[in-house]
Protein backbone atom coordinates (compact mmCIF):
# COMPACT_ATOMS: atom_id res chain seq x y z
CA UNK A 1 0.00 0.00 0.00
CA UNK A 2 1.51 3.28 -1.08
CA UNK A 3 1.10 6.36 0.99
CA UNK A 4 0.29 9.70 -0.68
CA UNK A 5 2.79 12.39 0.22
CA UNK A 6 1.10 15.79 0.52
CA UNK A 7 2.01 18.30 -2.28
CA UNK A 8 4.57 20.88 -1.31
CA UNK A 9 3.00 24.38 -1.47
CA UNK A 10 6.26 25.65 -2.97
CA UNK A 11 5.79 23.31 -5.97
CA UNK A 12 2.31 24.72 -6.55
CA UNK A 13 3.64 28.28 -6.49
CA UNK A 14 6.50 27.45 -8.84
CA UNK A 15 4.18 25.82 -11.35
CA UNK A 16 1.87 28.81 -11.28
CA UNK A 17 4.78 31.18 -11.91
CA UNK A 18 6.00 29.13 -14.85
CA UNK A 19 2.56 29.09 -16.39
CA UNK A 20 2.24 32.85 -15.87
CA UNK A 21 5.67 33.43 -17.40
CA UNK A 22 4.76 31.35 -20.45
CA UNK A 23 1.54 33.32 -20.83
CA UNK A 24 3.39 36.62 -20.62
CA UNK A 25 6.00 35.49 -23.16
CA UNK A 26 3.26 34.45 -25.58
CA UNK A 27 1.56 37.83 -25.10
CA UNK A 28 4.82 39.71 -25.72
CA UNK A 29 5.44 37.75 -28.90
CA UNK A 30 1.95 38.56 -30.12
CA UNK A 31 2.38 42.25 -29.33
CA UNK A 32 5.83 42.34 -30.97
CA UNK A 33 4.27 41.34 -34.28
CA UNK A 34 1.89 44.34 -34.13
CA UNK A 35 2.83 48.00 -34.77
CA UNK A 36 3.75 49.73 -31.50
CA UNK A 37 2.16 53.13 -30.86
CA UNK A 38 3.87 55.78 -28.76
CA UNK A 39 1.88 58.93 -27.91
CA UNK A 40 2.89 62.40 -26.80
CA UNK A 41 4.69 63.63 -24.79
CA UNK A 42 7.01 60.62 -24.91
CA UNK A 43 6.90 60.55 -28.75
CA UNK A 44 8.30 64.08 -29.04
CA UNK A 45 10.97 63.31 -26.46
CA UNK A 46 12.13 60.32 -28.53
CA UNK A 47 12.36 62.44 -31.70
CA UNK A 48 14.21 65.23 -29.89
CA UNK A 49 16.74 62.76 -28.49
CA UNK A 50 17.57 61.53 -32.01
CA UNK A 51 17.86 65.11 -33.29
CA UNK A 52 20.22 65.93 -30.42
CA UNK A 53 22.50 63.02 -31.23
CA UNK A 54 23.04 64.13 -34.84
CA UNK A 55 22.87 67.89 -34.22
CA UNK A 56 25.70 67.70 -31.69
CA UNK A 57 28.52 66.90 -34.19
CA UNK A 58 26.95 69.17 -36.82
CA UNK A 59 26.94 72.11 -34.41
CA UNK A 60 30.66 71.65 -33.72
CA UNK A 61 31.42 72.61 -37.35
CA UNK A 62 29.63 75.97 -37.16
CA UNK A 63 32.00 78.92 -37.48
CA UNK A 64 35.68 79.11 -38.40
CA UNK A 65 36.89 76.94 -35.51
CA UNK A 66 35.91 73.84 -37.57
CA UNK A 67 36.20 71.16 -34.91
CA UNK A 68 37.13 67.80 -36.41
CA UNK A 69 34.79 64.83 -36.05
CA UNK A 70 36.05 61.24 -36.23
CA UNK A 71 33.68 58.83 -37.98
CA UNK A 72 34.14 55.06 -37.59
CA UNK A 73 33.69 53.54 -41.05
CA UNK A 74 34.63 49.98 -40.04
CA UNK A 75 36.06 48.39 -36.89
CA UNK A 76 39.56 49.01 -38.23
CA UNK A 77 39.12 52.27 -40.16
CA UNK A 78 37.92 55.79 -39.38
CA UNK A 79 37.84 59.11 -41.24
CA UNK A 80 38.24 62.73 -40.21
CA UNK A 81 35.31 65.01 -41.08
CA UNK A 82 35.07 68.80 -40.76
CA UNK A 83 32.05 69.63 -42.93
CA UNK A 84 28.47 69.41 -41.64
CA UNK A 85 26.94 68.16 -44.89
CA UNK A 86 29.58 65.40 -45.16
CA UNK A 87 28.89 64.33 -41.57
CA UNK A 88 25.16 64.18 -42.32
CA UNK A 89 25.79 62.06 -45.44
CA UNK A 90 28.00 59.62 -43.55
CA UNK A 91 25.44 58.97 -40.79
CA UNK A 92 23.26 56.32 -42.41
CA UNK A 93 21.45 55.08 -39.29
CA UNK A 94 21.73 55.02 -35.50
CA UNK A 95 21.62 51.80 -33.50
CA UNK A 96 18.51 52.68 -31.49
CA UNK A 97 15.35 52.75 -33.60
CA UNK A 98 13.76 55.47 -31.49
CA UNK A 99 16.86 57.68 -31.76
CA UNK A 100 17.23 56.91 -35.44
CA UNK A 101 13.82 58.35 -36.35
CA UNK A 102 14.62 61.88 -35.18
CA UNK A 103 18.16 61.74 -36.53
CA UNK A 104 17.01 60.71 -39.99
CA UNK A 105 14.51 63.59 -40.11
CA UNK A 106 17.38 65.99 -39.42
CA UNK A 107 19.59 64.19 -41.95
CA UNK A 108 16.95 64.55 -44.66
CA UNK A 109 16.70 68.28 -44.01
CA UNK A 110 20.51 68.57 -44.12
CA UNK A 111 20.83 66.77 -47.45
CA UNK A 112 18.10 68.91 -49.03
CA UNK A 113 19.84 72.09 -47.84
CA UNK A 114 23.18 70.90 -49.18
CA UNK A 115 21.64 70.02 -52.55
CA UNK A 116 19.90 73.39 -52.80
CA UNK A 117 22.56 75.79 -51.47
CA UNK A 118 25.76 73.85 -50.80
CA UNK A 119 25.95 75.25 -47.26
CA UNK A 120 23.85 76.14 -44.20
CA UNK A 121 23.55 72.62 -42.76
CA UNK A 122 25.17 73.34 -39.38
CA UNK A 123 23.26 76.63 -39.08
CA UNK A 124 19.90 74.91 -39.63
CA UNK A 125 20.76 72.03 -37.27
CA UNK A 126 21.57 74.44 -34.44
CA UNK A 127 18.29 76.32 -34.92
CA UNK A 128 16.23 73.11 -35.13
CA UNK A 129 17.72 71.85 -31.89
CA UNK A 130 16.88 75.12 -30.13
CA UNK A 131 13.35 75.23 -31.54
CA UNK A 132 12.39 71.71 -30.47
CA UNK A 133 13.88 72.05 -26.99
CA UNK A 134 12.01 75.30 -26.39
CA UNK A 135 8.84 73.76 -27.83
CA UNK A 136 9.09 70.74 -25.46
CA UNK A 137 9.26 73.05 -22.46
CA UNK A 138 6.19 75.00 -23.53
CA UNK A 139 4.18 71.93 -24.50
CA UNK A 140 4.95 70.39 -21.11
CA UNK A 141 3.59 73.59 -19.51
CA UNK A 142 0.30 73.13 -21.40
CA UNK A 143 0.74 75.27 -24.54
CA UNK A 144 -1.38 74.43 -27.60
CA UNK A 145 0.68 72.98 -30.53
CA UNK A 146 -1.43 74.70 -33.26
CA UNK A 147 -1.12 78.06 -31.48
CA UNK A 148 2.66 77.63 -31.13
CA UNK A 149 2.90 76.92 -34.85
CA UNK A 150 0.82 80.00 -35.72
CA UNK A 151 3.06 82.20 -33.63
CA UNK A 152 6.17 80.59 -35.14
CA UNK A 153 4.92 81.28 -38.67
CA UNK A 154 4.23 84.93 -37.84
CA UNK A 155 7.73 85.24 -36.41
CA UNK A 156 9.53 83.62 -39.33
CA UNK A 157 7.81 85.91 -41.85
CA UNK A 158 9.01 88.95 -39.91
CA UNK A 159 12.53 87.49 -39.61
CA UNK A 160 12.78 86.80 -43.36
CA UNK A 161 11.76 90.39 -44.16
CA UNK A 162 14.37 91.67 -41.71
CA UNK A 163 17.04 89.45 -43.30
CA UNK A 164 16.31 90.74 -46.79
CA UNK A 165 16.46 94.35 -45.58
CA UNK A 166 20.06 93.75 -44.39
CA UNK A 167 21.29 92.27 -47.70
CA UNK A 168 23.86 94.08 -49.83
CA UNK A 169 24.83 93.02 -53.37
CA UNK A 170 28.01 91.02 -53.90
CA UNK A 171 30.36 93.61 -55.35
CA UNK A 172 34.06 93.28 -54.56
CA UNK A 173 36.74 90.61 -54.83
CA UNK A 174 37.45 91.03 -51.12
CA UNK A 175 33.87 90.01 -50.36
CA UNK A 176 34.18 87.00 -52.68
CA UNK A 177 37.36 85.91 -50.93
CA UNK A 178 35.80 86.33 -47.48
CA UNK A 179 32.67 84.42 -48.48
CA UNK A 180 34.57 81.46 -49.95
CA UNK A 181 36.97 81.36 -47.00
CA UNK A 182 34.07 81.32 -44.56
CA UNK A 183 32.29 78.53 -46.47
CA UNK A 184 35.28 76.25 -47.09
CA UNK A 185 38.19 77.34 -44.88
CA UNK A 186 40.48 76.98 -47.94
CA UNK A 187 42.69 80.08 -48.27
CA UNK A 188 44.15 79.12 -51.66
CA UNK A 189 40.74 78.38 -53.16
CA UNK A 190 39.33 81.68 -51.90
CA UNK A 191 42.21 83.63 -53.48
CA UNK A 192 41.90 81.87 -56.86
CA UNK A 193 38.13 82.32 -57.06
CA UNK A 194 38.47 86.00 -56.09
CA UNK A 195 40.91 86.52 -59.00
CA UNK A 196 38.55 84.74 -61.39
CA UNK A 197 35.64 86.85 -60.15
CA UNK A 198 37.67 90.02 -60.79
CA UNK A 199 38.26 89.03 -64.42
CA UNK A 200 34.92 87.43 -65.27
CA UNK A 201 32.49 89.46 -63.17
CA UNK A 202 29.54 88.27 -61.06
CA UNK A 203 27.64 86.72 -64.00
CA UNK A 204 30.48 84.36 -64.85
CA UNK A 205 30.21 80.62 -65.36
CA UNK A 206 32.98 78.53 -63.78
CA UNK A 207 33.56 74.85 -64.50
CA UNK A 208 36.07 72.52 -62.82
CA UNK A 209 38.69 70.23 -64.29
CA UNK A 210 41.35 67.94 -62.81
CA UNK A 211 44.97 69.10 -62.72
CA UNK A 212 47.73 66.47 -63.11
CA UNK A 213 49.75 68.00 -60.26
CA UNK A 214 48.88 69.13 -56.71
CA UNK A 215 47.54 72.65 -56.36
CA UNK A 216 45.08 74.97 -58.08
CA UNK A 217 45.20 76.74 -61.43
CA UNK A 218 42.72 78.56 -63.68
CA UNK A 219 42.17 79.82 -67.20
CA UNK A 220 39.54 81.75 -69.13
CA UNK A 221 37.79 80.66 -72.31
CA UNK A 222 35.12 82.46 -74.29
CA UNK A 223 31.73 80.84 -74.01
CA UNK A 224 28.46 80.62 -72.08
CA UNK A 225 26.00 78.32 -70.33
CA UNK A 226 22.30 77.81 -71.12
CA UNK A 227 19.66 75.97 -69.09
CA UNK A 228 17.61 73.13 -70.56
CA UNK A 229 16.98 69.40 -70.38
CA UNK A 230 17.91 66.29 -72.34
CA UNK A 231 14.76 64.76 -73.89
CA UNK A 232 16.06 61.16 -73.79
CA UNK A 233 18.15 59.58 -71.00
CA UNK A 234 19.64 57.09 -73.46
CA UNK A 235 21.73 59.92 -74.93
CA UNK A 236 23.93 60.04 -71.81
CA UNK A 237 26.65 57.41 -71.27
CA UNK A 238 25.80 54.70 -68.75
CA UNK A 239 26.65 55.82 -65.23
CA UNK A 240 27.71 59.32 -66.33
CA UNK A 241 26.05 62.60 -65.35
CA UNK A 242 26.98 64.41 -68.57
CA UNK A 243 28.37 64.25 -72.09
CA UNK A 244 31.37 66.15 -73.51
CA UNK A 245 31.34 66.85 -77.26
CA UNK A 246 34.68 68.00 -78.69
CA UNK A 247 34.68 70.18 -81.83
CA UNK A 248 30.93 69.61 -82.35
CA UNK A 249 28.70 70.77 -85.18
CA UNK A 250 25.80 72.71 -83.72
CA UNK A 251 22.21 72.96 -85.01
CA UNK A 252 20.11 75.78 -83.53
CA UNK A 253 16.41 75.24 -84.23
CA UNK A 254 13.69 77.64 -83.13
CA UNK A 255 11.23 74.93 -84.10
CA UNK A 256 9.43 71.98 -82.57
CA UNK A 257 11.16 68.96 -84.08
CA UNK A 258 8.56 66.23 -84.60
CA UNK A 259 8.95 64.74 -88.06
CA UNK A 260 11.76 62.64 -89.50
CA UNK A 261 12.03 65.05 -92.45
CA UNK A 262 13.14 67.80 -90.04
CA UNK A 263 16.14 65.88 -88.64
CA UNK A 264 17.15 63.82 -91.68
CA UNK A 265 19.25 66.63 -93.31
CA UNK A 266 21.42 67.10 -90.21
CA UNK A 267 22.10 63.35 -89.91
CA UNK A 268 22.99 63.14 -93.60
CA UNK A 269 25.48 66.02 -93.26
CA UNK A 270 27.30 64.31 -90.37
CA UNK A 271 27.29 60.84 -91.95
CA UNK A 272 28.70 62.28 -95.20
CA UNK A 273 31.71 63.65 -93.32
CA UNK A 274 34.60 61.12 -93.04
CA UNK A 275 35.52 62.24 -89.48
CA UNK A 276 31.85 62.15 -88.38
CA UNK A 277 32.05 65.03 -85.87
CA UNK A 278 29.69 64.99 -82.88
CA UNK A 279 26.41 66.80 -83.38
CA UNK A 280 24.66 69.05 -80.85
CA UNK A 281 21.01 69.89 -81.55
CA UNK A 282 19.48 72.72 -79.49
CA UNK A 283 15.79 73.26 -80.14
CA UNK A 284 12.54 74.61 -78.75
CA UNK A 285 11.17 71.05 -78.46
CA UNK A 286 12.17 67.55 -79.67
CA UNK A 287 9.66 64.70 -79.60
CA UNK A 288 7.90 62.01 -81.59
CA UNK A 289 9.47 60.25 -84.61
CA UNK A 290 12.23 62.89 -84.81
CA UNK A 291 13.43 62.08 -81.28
CA UNK A 292 13.19 58.34 -81.95
CA UNK A 293 15.32 58.58 -85.08
CA UNK A 294 18.01 60.76 -83.47
CA UNK A 295 18.22 58.51 -80.40
CA UNK A 296 18.42 55.34 -82.50
CA UNK A 297 21.36 56.69 -84.52
CA UNK A 298 23.17 57.67 -81.34
CA UNK A 299 22.59 54.32 -79.58
CA UNK A 300 23.72 52.37 -82.67
CA UNK A 301 26.96 54.40 -82.71
CA UNK A 302 26.42 55.99 -86.12
CA UNK A 303 26.50 59.52 -84.70
CA UNK A 304 27.71 60.97 -81.39
CA UNK A 305 24.70 63.09 -80.56
CA UNK A 306 23.71 65.63 -77.93
CA UNK A 307 20.15 66.95 -77.68
CA UNK A 308 18.97 69.86 -75.57
CA UNK A 309 15.54 71.45 -75.20
CA UNK A 310 15.88 74.99 -73.87
CA UNK A 311 13.93 75.85 -70.73
CA UNK A 312 14.16 79.62 -71.17
CA UNK A 313 10.43 80.09 -71.68
CA UNK A 314 8.50 80.65 -74.89
CA UNK A 315 9.38 84.34 -75.24
CA UNK A 316 13.09 83.97 -74.43
CA UNK A 317 14.08 80.91 -76.48
CA UNK A 318 14.64 82.98 -79.63
CA UNK A 319 17.00 85.37 -77.77
CA UNK A 320 18.99 82.45 -76.35
CA UNK A 321 19.30 80.78 -79.75
CA UNK A 322 20.34 84.08 -81.37
CA UNK A 323 23.07 84.53 -78.73
CA UNK A 324 24.27 80.97 -79.38
CA UNK A 325 24.33 81.67 -83.10
CA UNK A 326 26.49 84.79 -82.60
CA UNK A 327 28.94 82.85 -80.40
CA UNK A 328 29.21 79.78 -82.63
CA UNK A 329 28.81 81.34 -86.09
CA UNK A 330 25.65 79.36 -86.80
CA UNK A 331 22.20 80.30 -88.07
CA UNK A 332 18.95 80.09 -86.14
CA UNK A 333 16.61 77.85 -88.11
CA UNK A 334 13.08 79.29 -87.90
CA UNK A 335 10.33 80.90 -89.92
CA UNK A 336 11.61 84.34 -88.84
CA UNK A 337 14.98 83.79 -90.53
CA UNK A 338 13.40 82.10 -93.55
CA UNK A 339 15.47 78.92 -93.09
CA UNK A 340 13.92 75.74 -91.68
CA UNK A 341 15.52 72.48 -90.53
CA UNK A 342 14.26 70.79 -93.72
CA UNK A 343 16.53 73.13 -95.72
CA UNK A 344 19.63 72.79 -93.50
CA UNK A 345 22.99 73.25 -95.22
CA UNK A 346 26.52 73.04 -93.91
CA UNK A 347 26.97 76.83 -93.70
CA UNK A 348 24.07 77.01 -91.23
CA UNK A 349 25.94 74.94 -88.63
CA UNK A 350 27.68 76.49 -85.63
CA UNK A 351 31.09 75.43 -84.30
CA UNK A 352 32.73 75.36 -80.85
CA UNK A 353 35.83 73.88 -79.24
CA UNK A 354 33.75 72.00 -76.68
CA UNK A 355 30.13 71.47 -75.60
CA UNK A 356 29.48 70.10 -72.10
CA UNK A 357 25.97 68.64 -71.93
CA UNK A 358 24.35 67.85 -68.55
CA UNK A 359 20.76 67.04 -67.52
CA UNK A 360 20.32 70.73 -66.58
CA UNK A 361 21.87 72.53 -69.54
CA UNK A 362 24.77 73.00 -71.93
CA UNK A 363 28.02 74.94 -71.68
CA UNK A 364 29.60 76.06 -74.96
CA UNK A 365 33.33 76.73 -74.78
CA UNK A 366 35.41 78.37 -77.48
CA UNK A 367 32.65 79.32 -79.90
CA UNK A 368 33.92 80.11 -83.41
CA UNK A 369 31.57 83.01 -84.17
CA UNK A 370 32.80 86.17 -85.88
CA UNK A 371 33.85 89.02 -83.60
CA UNK A 372 31.77 91.49 -85.61
CA UNK A 373 28.57 89.49 -85.03
CA UNK A 374 29.29 89.14 -81.31
CA UNK A 375 29.94 92.89 -80.93
CA UNK A 376 26.69 93.68 -82.74
CA UNK A 377 24.80 91.35 -80.45
CA UNK A 378 26.45 92.85 -77.38
CA UNK A 379 25.43 96.37 -78.44
CA UNK A 380 21.80 95.25 -78.80
CA UNK A 381 21.76 93.62 -75.35
CA UNK A 382 23.35 96.67 -73.70
CA UNK A 383 20.71 98.89 -75.31
CA UNK A 384 17.97 96.66 -73.86
CA UNK A 385 19.69 96.77 -70.47
CA UNK A 386 19.66 100.58 -70.46
CA UNK A 387 15.96 100.62 -71.32
CA UNK A 388 14.98 97.98 -68.75
CA UNK A 389 12.98 99.40 -65.89
CA UNK A 390 14.61 99.27 -62.47
CA UNK A 391 11.63 97.47 -61.00
CA UNK A 392 11.87 94.51 -63.39
CA UNK A 393 14.57 92.58 -61.54
CA UNK A 394 13.99 89.34 -63.47
CA UNK A 395 14.42 91.07 -66.85
CA UNK A 396 17.53 92.91 -65.64
CA UNK A 397 19.06 89.67 -64.37
CA UNK A 398 18.37 87.86 -67.65
CA UNK A 399 20.02 90.64 -69.67
CA UNK A 400 23.08 90.56 -67.38
CA UNK A 401 23.30 86.82 -67.89
CA UNK A 402 23.19 87.27 -71.66
CA UNK A 403 26.01 89.81 -71.45
CA UNK A 404 28.14 87.35 -69.47
CA UNK A 405 27.65 84.64 -72.08
CA UNK A 406 28.52 86.93 -74.97
CA UNK A 407 31.56 88.51 -73.31
CA UNK A 408 33.09 85.14 -72.58
CA UNK A 409 32.20 84.64 -68.90
CA UNK A 410 33.64 81.11 -68.71
CA UNK A 411 36.37 80.24 -66.26
CA UNK A 412 38.00 76.84 -65.80
CA UNK A 413 39.12 76.06 -62.25
CA UNK A 414 41.75 73.31 -62.32
CA UNK A 415 42.12 71.21 -59.17
CA UNK A 416 44.97 68.84 -58.34
CA UNK A 417 45.96 66.84 -55.25
CA UNK A 418 48.39 64.22 -54.01
CA UNK A 419 45.83 61.44 -53.55
CA UNK A 420 42.41 60.51 -54.92
CA UNK A 421 40.80 61.09 -51.54
CA UNK A 422 42.27 64.59 -51.24
CA UNK A 423 41.24 65.36 -54.83
CA UNK A 424 37.63 64.41 -54.12
CA UNK A 425 37.59 66.58 -51.00
CA UNK A 426 38.97 69.60 -52.86
CA UNK A 427 36.51 69.13 -55.69
CA UNK A 428 33.65 68.98 -53.18
CA UNK A 429 34.90 72.18 -51.54
CA UNK A 430 35.18 73.91 -54.92
CA UNK A 431 31.64 72.91 -55.91
CA UNK A 432 30.38 74.12 -52.53
CA UNK A 433 32.14 77.48 -52.99
CA UNK A 434 30.69 77.94 -56.47
CA UNK A 435 27.16 77.24 -55.22
CA UNK A 436 27.62 79.70 -52.37
CA UNK A 437 28.84 82.39 -54.79
CA UNK A 438 25.89 81.77 -57.08
CA UNK A 439 23.48 82.11 -54.15
CA UNK A 440 25.29 85.27 -52.99
CA UNK A 441 24.91 86.86 -56.41
CA UNK A 442 21.17 86.13 -56.38
CA UNK A 443 20.39 87.07 -52.76
CA UNK A 444 23.21 89.37 -51.62
CA UNK A 445 25.37 89.37 -48.49
CA UNK A 446 24.57 89.85 -44.80
CA UNK A 447 26.82 90.09 -41.71
CA UNK A 448 28.20 86.66 -40.80
CA UNK A 449 28.77 84.86 -37.54
CA UNK A 450 25.06 84.70 -36.68
CA UNK A 451 24.84 88.52 -36.48
CA UNK A 452 22.28 88.78 -39.31
CA UNK A 453 19.93 86.55 -37.30
CA UNK A 454 20.49 88.61 -34.14
CA UNK A 455 19.53 91.71 -36.11
CA UNK A 456 16.15 90.11 -36.87
CA UNK A 457 15.13 90.07 -33.19
CA UNK A 458 13.63 93.60 -33.11
CA UNK A 459 11.35 92.69 -36.03
CA UNK A 460 9.75 89.95 -33.93
CA UNK A 461 8.18 92.56 -31.63
CA UNK A 462 5.71 93.38 -34.39
CA UNK A 463 4.89 89.70 -34.81
CA UNK A 464 4.30 89.38 -31.06
CA UNK A 465 1.97 92.38 -31.07
CA UNK A 466 -0.23 90.75 -33.75
CA UNK A 467 -0.60 87.44 -31.85
CA UNK A 468 -4.13 86.44 -30.86
CA UNK A 469 -3.31 84.78 -27.52
CA UNK A 470 -0.51 83.93 -25.11
CA UNK A 471 0.28 80.58 -26.77
CA UNK A 472 0.93 82.33 -30.09
CA UNK A 473 3.29 84.69 -28.27
CA UNK A 474 5.08 81.59 -27.01
CA UNK A 475 5.56 80.56 -30.67
CA UNK A 476 7.31 83.88 -31.32
CA UNK A 477 9.49 83.23 -28.28
CA UNK A 478 10.59 79.92 -29.84
CA UNK A 479 12.13 81.74 -32.78
CA UNK A 480 13.67 84.43 -30.54
CA UNK A 481 15.70 81.75 -28.79
CA UNK A 482 16.59 80.00 -32.05
CA UNK A 483 17.87 83.21 -33.69
CA UNK A 484 20.38 83.72 -30.86
CA UNK A 485 21.58 80.11 -30.77
CA UNK A 486 23.90 80.17 -33.88
CA UNK A 487 25.85 83.13 -32.44
CA UNK A 488 26.11 81.45 -29.03
CA UNK A 489 27.23 78.15 -30.65
CA UNK A 490 30.01 79.90 -32.61
CA UNK A 491 31.32 81.48 -29.39
CA UNK A 492 30.97 78.09 -27.65
CA UNK A 493 33.03 76.42 -30.39
CA UNK A 494 35.73 79.05 -29.96
CA UNK A 495 35.92 78.44 -26.20
CA UNK A 496 37.79 80.56 -23.62
CA UNK A 497 34.91 83.08 -23.25
CA UNK A 498 31.39 82.95 -21.81
CA UNK A 499 28.85 83.14 -24.71
CA UNK A 500 26.15 85.20 -22.90
CA UNK A 501 28.75 87.85 -21.96
CA UNK A 502 29.92 88.11 -25.57
CA UNK A 503 26.30 88.38 -26.74
CA UNK A 504 25.71 91.24 -24.29
CA UNK A 505 28.85 93.03 -25.54
CA UNK A 506 27.76 92.65 -29.18
CA UNK A 507 24.31 94.06 -28.43
CA UNK A 508 25.90 97.02 -26.64
CA UNK A 509 28.19 97.80 -29.61
CA UNK A 510 25.45 97.86 -32.27
CA UNK A 511 23.89 95.97 -35.18
CA UNK A 512 27.07 95.76 -37.30
CA UNK A 513 29.16 94.10 -34.59
CA UNK A 514 29.81 90.43 -33.99
CA UNK A 515 32.41 87.96 -32.74
CA UNK A 516 35.50 87.10 -34.78
CA UNK A 517 35.95 83.47 -33.75
CA UNK A 518 39.43 83.28 -35.29
CA UNK A 519 40.93 86.06 -33.18
CA UNK A 520 38.49 86.12 -30.27
CA UNK A 521 37.51 89.77 -30.77
CA UNK A 522 34.26 91.73 -31.05
CA UNK A 523 34.55 93.56 -34.39
CA UNK A 524 32.56 95.16 -37.20
CA UNK A 525 31.57 92.25 -39.44
CA UNK A 526 31.47 94.29 -42.66
CA UNK A 527 34.87 95.85 -42.01
CA UNK A 528 36.47 92.52 -41.05
CA UNK A 529 34.87 90.76 -44.04
CA UNK A 530 32.97 88.16 -41.99
CA UNK A 531 29.97 87.66 -44.27
CA UNK A 532 27.20 85.19 -45.02
CA UNK A 533 25.01 84.65 -48.04
CA UNK A 534 21.49 85.97 -47.41
CA UNK A 535 19.87 83.21 -49.50
CA UNK A 536 21.62 80.48 -47.48
CA UNK A 537 20.75 82.01 -44.11
CA UNK A 538 17.13 82.43 -45.19
CA UNK A 539 17.02 78.88 -46.57
CA UNK A 540 18.46 77.45 -43.33
CA UNK A 541 15.90 79.41 -41.30
CA UNK A 542 13.01 78.15 -43.42
CA UNK A 543 14.24 74.55 -43.26
CA UNK A 544 14.66 74.67 -39.47
CA UNK A 545 11.20 76.15 -38.90
CA UNK A 546 9.62 73.66 -41.30
CA UNK A 547 11.11 70.65 -39.48
CA UNK A 548 10.30 72.08 -36.05
CA UNK A 549 6.70 72.73 -37.12
CA UNK A 550 6.32 69.11 -38.21
CA UNK A 551 7.76 67.84 -34.91
CA UNK A 552 5.60 70.10 -32.75
CA UNK A 553 2.43 68.90 -34.49
CA UNK A 554 3.39 65.19 -34.34
CA UNK A 555 1.02 63.38 -31.98
CA UNK A 556 2.34 59.83 -32.18
CA UNK A 557 5.19 57.64 -33.40
CA UNK A 558 4.52 54.13 -34.76
CA UNK A 559 7.23 51.44 -34.83
CA UNK A 560 6.63 48.28 -36.91
CA UNK A 561 7.90 44.80 -36.09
Amino acid sequence: MTTMRPRNPRDVTTGYRLAEARRLIAELRRVAQQPSLILLPRALRLLVRGIDLLARPLALTLGPARTLVLNERTRSECEVLADASTIARRVIALRSRSDNLGAMLLRKMALELHERYGDGVALAAVMVRSLVHEACRRLAAGASPPALVRGLQRAVEAAEAALESQARPLGSCREVQALVLGATGDVELSEVLARMFEVLGPCSTIVTEELPRPGLDHEYIRGGKWDGYIPARALLPEGEAGLILRQPWIVLADEELREVEQVLPMLELVLAEPARPPLLVVARAIRGPALTMLTANHVRGLVTLGLLVLSSGATLVHDDLADMAALTGGTVLSELTGTLCRHLRREHLGRAQQAILTPTGVTLIGGQGRTRDIQRRLAAVRAELREAARGKQSEWGFLRLRLARLTGGIGILKIGAVSEHELELRKEQAEKALRVLEAAYEGGLVPGGGVALLNCLPALEGARASCADADECQGVALLEAALQEPFLQIVRNYGAVHPPLVLEEVRRRGADYGFDALRGEVVSMWERGILDCCSIVRGALRAAVSLATMLVTTDAVVFHG
